[in-house]
């Protein structure tokens, strides 16, 4: 058990002497961010952190050019603290990248958030992350008004035909 340890604490410390992070603030998430970086090798620990002013519809995606080894990004909201990266964060997702990209959509309210992107590389090797977000329609009083009209329309004529019958 001992030698577990001891192997799984020096591939740690290996990693973390030639480990490249990045923190990357998005401030108000806009309708398209991007980010990436290019790393020579060791581990990525990248973040890129994001607030929502409303509920949206959020998309993502890596790409990745290189050897990149267990390449993986997830998606965490800023826990009660307030803090990114702390014990309290919740996860909302997490994905593999490798050569092209597939997307993921999760729906969240405002707040603030952050992707996390990890990863080892051996030789050179590139990343990009791509986010889209997509506000929530928020419906018109106009349409309220004619939803409104429809089912007076719609209990009225149930009603005559209630007292013709």
């Amino acid at each position: 058990m001992k030698l577990k340890n001891i192997a799984a604490a020096s591939v740690v410390a290996f990693t973390a002497l030639s480990s490249h992070a990045a923190s990357t603030n998005w401030g108000s998430h806009d309708a398209l961010e991007l980010g990436g970086n290019t790393v020579t090798s060791g581990a990525i620990f990248d973040t890129y952190s994001f607030s929502l002013a409303s509920t949206s519809s959020v998309t993502s995606g890596v790409m990745s050019f290189g050897n990149i080894v267990g390449g993986a990004y997830s998606l965490y909201s800023f826990g009660a603290d307030g803090m990114m990266g702390t014990g309290d964060d919740v996860g909302l997702g997490a994905w593999t990248f490798g050569g092209m990209p597939t997307t993921h959509t999760v729906s969240l309210t405002s707040g603030n958030y952050y992707y996390s992107v990890l990863g080892g590389v051996t030789g050179s090797a590139s990343y990009a992350i791509a986010s889209t977000a997509t506000t929530a329609p928020v419906p018109e009083p106009e349409t309220y008004a004619l939803l409104g009209a429809g089912l007076g329309v719609i209990g009225f004529v149930a009603s005559r035909r209630r007292r013709e019958s």
